[in-house]
Formats: C-alpha cells, structure tokens, sequence
C-alpha cells in the first residue's frame, strides 16, 4: 500500500490566531499535493513566553483542538498537531500531541514524557519542566487505514527505548515533531532521527519549527523538517523556509525490509 505523507515547517509566534491560519494554508497545500497523513510541528498553534502562555492557555487550547477537527473532516485526512498546551491536573500544562482522522474525530492523545530542561550554548535556558508536567506514558499505537501510527514529541527522539517499545507494539509510521535549536539541529537532528528509523524499521515523519520566534530574536529553530524511511534514507526534506516535505509512503517496501532483514526477532535483551 502506498500514500503521501507531508511535513508542515511553519514559524510560529504567539499569535494563535496567525499561526492557525498559516497552518491550515499548508495543510491545504499539502493536501494538493496528495498527501493523506500530514503532521504539524511542535508548538505549531503558540511559540511564546511563559507569561503569554499562561494568559492564553484557554483559548490555545481551545483553538487547536477545534482547528485540528476542523481542517481534518474539510480536508479528509489525519492531521498530527505535533504539540500544544493543555490544562494539567497540577497546576502546569501538558504539551499534547493530537491525530485527528478524516471524519474529524480525536484518535490519539499523547502528553510529552521527556522534558527539556538543558543549556546548549544558544543564549537561551531552556527548563521545559519548570511550566510543563511529563505525561510520564508511551505513546499509543492507533490502528488506521494507512498502517499503524503513533508519535513522540521533539526531545523524546533522544530516548531510544521509547521508540523501541513502539516498534514492539506495531508502528509502522512514526511522528516526531519538534521545536529542535539550531546547536542541537545542527549535530545531531539527522543522526538520531535516521538512526530511531534504521533501528527500529518504521517510517518517520519530522515536521519542525524554523527561523526567529519572537522580535528580539532570542529563540531560534532549526528547521529542516524530514521524511525518513525505514531503511535510513531521507526521502523528503525542506530546508529553512516555511512549507512542507512530502514523500510517498510503502508499507509493503517496510514489509519486506523487515523480513529481509529480521533484526527486531533478534533482540536478546
């Protein structure tokens, strides 16, 4: 079975409103293009201050939740929102990953389970569980007509064990959208994404935030948003201006790359 899928690269700020809208002009370009399953990235509804953010919760919330049921059901796809801020039960947020299907139904619900908290010599001191709570969980695996699906978010690609217990459930096509820096972009964005596809023999599908997020230029992304296929092989990338990445997807090719090569039966530990 083969399908398009695409990559949105969008640089979003703390107009929710402004990035909804661009979002869905890509999508709809996407979906032009004949892509079937089409992922946003991290943060792709707000990019913005912790104050901001804590004002505007509500209507992010809100807002996404609607936009992603919304554009799905007019478009006919399942749409990733790669990662937004929802009401957790202590006080913080959870940043939230949704799939939505063509009928504009939720199908997937996963709150990012490792945090970044590091200082990577980009001028920014980035402590993610300061505001945000871990969901502490593994994704789900969801069961559709383009194969079995799940996603990750952005700093969970560093944790190979959650991809393996992914591949150990079934996925055959894994998101990982993300808010990457340009340090970390640049030495390792590539690598571990290649390297989580190649290991565990799964599509990965990469949207991610790019450029300058806010006037005063302090957080920049990386861009480069990737489809990867199971075998390690970049099949779409774009590179630092908004748009999307769009390839075909073959769950019979990663079919027979996992008889051919049966390394997941061979696992001793």
């Amino acid at each position: 079975m083969k399908f398009k899928a695409a990559a949105v690269q969008v640089t979003s700020t703390a107009r929710v409103s402004n990035n909804l809208t661009k979002c869905r002009q890509l999508v709809e370009e996407a979906t032009r293009a004949g892509a079937k399953v089409i992922g946003l990235p991290e943060n792709f509804s707000f990019m913005g201050t912790e104050a901001e953010k804590k004002n505007l919760l509500g209507q992010i919330e809100e807002e996404t939740n609607a936009f992603l049921k919304e554009t799905s059901k007019d478009l006919g796809i399942f749409l990733l929102g790669g990662g937004f801020p929802t009401k957790a039960p202590t006080g913080k947020v959870y940043n939230t990953a949704v799939i939505t299907n063509p009928e504009g139904e939720e199908v997937f619900r996963y709150h990012k389970a490792h945090l970044f908290n590091a200082v990577v010599g980009d001028g920014f001191n980035y402590s993610e569980s300061n505001s945000t709570e871990s969901g502490g969980k593994v994704p789900d695996v969801i069961q559709t007509e383009y194969g079995k699906i799940s996603s990750a978010i952005c700093y969970d690609i560093r944790f190979p064990e959650l991809f393996r217990t992914l591949s150990e459930k079934g996925a055959e096509l894994c998101f990982l959208p993300a808010a990457f820096t340009v340090p970390t972009g640049e030495a390792h964005w590539h690598v571990l994404l290649r390297a989580r596809a190649i290991e565990n023999f799964m599509y990965v599908i990469a949207p991610g935030q790019t450029g300058t997020h806010d006037p005063h230029g302090n957080r920049k992304t990386f861009g480069h948003s990737l489809i990867i296929s199971p075998w390690g092989e970049i099949l779409a990338e774009i590179d630092k201006e908004e748009g999307f990445a769009i390839a075909d997807i073959d769950l019979q090719r990663l079919s027979e790359i996992r008889n051919q090569l049966p390394s997941l039966n061979h696992r001793l530990f």
